[in-house]
């Protein structure tokens, strides 16, 4: 005889099976837009971090420039396309004026 299962535990056979699946669609919205903008910020920490040892500034904007359009050809989602170039273009435009 089975245990009874207790509230908000998943059943370890339906999760194998994905018969309890739901796609949340806000949830996988959420996590590309924190993928976004952890990129974002991580890209930050490398353009400064180039910066501080002496790369010149027109040669990390050149590597964005060359980034974004990378990314412009590469990433299909036209939200994630458009997340990433509005993140890209606050790191170029804090690095043009620094």
């Amino acid at each position: 005889m089975r245990k009874p299962r207790r509230a908000n535990v998943p059943d370890p056979d339906a999760v194998a099976s994905g018969a309890d699946r739901i796609v949340d669609d806000d949830g996988a919205i959420a996590f590309a837009e924190g993928s976004v903008t952890m990129w974002a910020n991580m890209l930050t920490l490398i353009a400064t971090h180039l910066r501080e040892h002496g790369v010149p500034r027109d040669e990390v904007l050149d590597m964005l420039t060359m980034l974004h359009d990378t990314n412009e050809a590469t990433i299909r989602s036209l939200r994630a396309r458009a997340s990433a170039a509005r993140h890209l273009m606050a790191v170029y435009t804090a690095l043009e004026t620094s």
